[in-house]
C-alpha cells in the first residue's frame, strides 16, 4: 500500500524523511514515497511524482507554520485530494496546532504531530487502507512500542528548526474562515440532496410567480403550506424584481437573487432568521454572481 508524503521546506522534508522511515514498522505492507529519497539521479522528478500521485492509496502533508501557504504543498494536497478523496489525506502539523492551519488544508482532517493519540488515529486509518490490515490490538502494540522513535526524531527536528515569526492567527481571521467552510458545507449538502432526489426520481416543485406554487413531493401536506408561505414572504422581504427564481429542497427552500436582491437580504437579516424558525423552513439566499449565500436554518 502506497504512501506519498509530500513537503516543502527543510523541516518538512525531515519530518518526511522521519515518517518514511517509521510508517513500515506500523504495517509492513506499507510503501512511503518522499521525492527527496525515492527518484533516482538521472530520473525526471516531475514525472515520477505525478505517477506517484496517482498510484498512491494515502496521502501525508508534511505541514510547518512557515509552509502551509506553500505553492508547492497545495499542488500535491489538491492532486491528492482528486486522486483520493478527502478521507485519505492527512496534514501532518510538525509545530504548530489545528486551529493554526489555515487555506485549502483545513478541507482535510489534521494530524498533531505531538499529540500521540492523534497519531494514532492516522496510523489507524492507514492501516484500514492496505490490503493486508493489522488487528488493531496488534497495530496498537507496534504504535506504543515504537512511538517514541518517531517522538524523538521530531523532536529533534522542531528543536533545530525553531519557529519563525509567524504571526499567530486572530479571533476574527479563524471566525472568517468558519463561515466560509458553512457556507462551502452547506453547498457541498445541496448537491448531494440534488443527486440524491435525481436518483429516486422524485420531483421538487418551482415557484414562478407568488400565486403559482407547483408542488409534488412526499413530505405531506403540511410541509408544503409552510414551504409555499416561507417563499412568499421572502418575495415581500427582498422584493420580486430581486429574486431570479426559488426551489424547493428537503426542509429548505433556495432563494437565487441578484445582487442588489443579496444586498437587500442582508438588511433583513433578522426578518428572515425570525421567518426561517417560525415557518419550520430552512432558507438560504443565494447570489450566484457574487458567489455568497446566506443561510438561516429552520430553528
Amino acid at each position: 500500500m502506497k504512501v506519498f508524503i509530500s513537503w516543502s521546506g527543510p523541516a518538512s522534508q525531515r519530518c518526511a524523511e522521519a515518517l518514511r522511515k517509521w510508517l513500515p514498522f506500523m504495517n509492513q505492507a506499507i510503501i512511503p514515497f518522499t521525492s527527496s529519497q525515492d527518484i533516482s539521479k538521472g530520473e525526471r522528478g516531475l514525472n515520477k511524482i505525478a505517477n506517484q500521485l496517482q498510484e498512491c492509496n494515502f496521502g501525508v502533508i508534511c505541514v510547518t507554520r512557515e509552509n502551509q501557504g506553500a505553492s508547492w504543498i497545495n499542488f500535491e494536497s489538491g492532486a491528492l485530494s482528486r486522486e483520493l478523496g478527502e478521507n485519505s489525506v492527512a496534514p501532518f502539523l510538525l509545530d504548530m496546532q489545528i486551529k493554526e492551519l489555515s487555506g485549502p488544508l483545513t478541507q482535510f482532517q489534521a494530524t498533531d504531530s505531538s499529540n500521540k493519540e492523534d497519531v494514532w488515529a492516522m496510523i489507524k486509518s492507514i492501516n484500514e487502507k492496505c490490503e493486508v490490515t493489522l488487528e488493531q490490538e496488534m497495530l496498537r502494540t507496534t504504535f506504543d512500542r515504537f512511538w517514541q522513535d518517531l517522538e524523538s526524531d521530531l523532536t529533534e527536528i522542531r528543536d533545530n528548526h525553531p519557529q519563525s515569526d509567524v504571526p499567530e492567527r486572530d479571533t476574527q481571521d479563524i471566525l472568517n474562515e468558519l463561515v466560509g467552510l458553512v457556507r462551502e458545507q452547506n453547498s457541498r449538502i445541496s448537491v448531494l440532496e440534488n443527486a440524491v432526489r435525481k436518483d429516486r426520481k422524485s420531483v421538487h416543485y418551482t415557484i414562478n410567480e407568488p400565486q403559482e406554487v407547483r408542488i409534488v413531493d412526499e413530505d405531506g401536506p403540511s410541509s408544503n403550506k409552510r414551504a409555499a408561505t416561507a417563499a412568499a414572504r421572502v418575495r415581500k422581504l427582498i422584493g420580486e424584481e430581486h429574486i431570479k427564481h426559488v426551489s424547493r429542497r428537503g426542509y429548505a427552500i433556495d432563494v437565487s437573487v441578484t445582487s442588489e436582491g443579496f444586498s437587500r437580504a442582508k438588511g433583513v437579516a433578522r426578518d428572515l432568521e425570525s421567518l426561517a424558525a417560525s415557518a419550520n423552513t430552512g432558507i438560504d439566499i443565494i447570489c450566484e454572481s457574487e458567489n455568497e449565500m446566506l443561510s438561516y436554518p429552520p430553528f
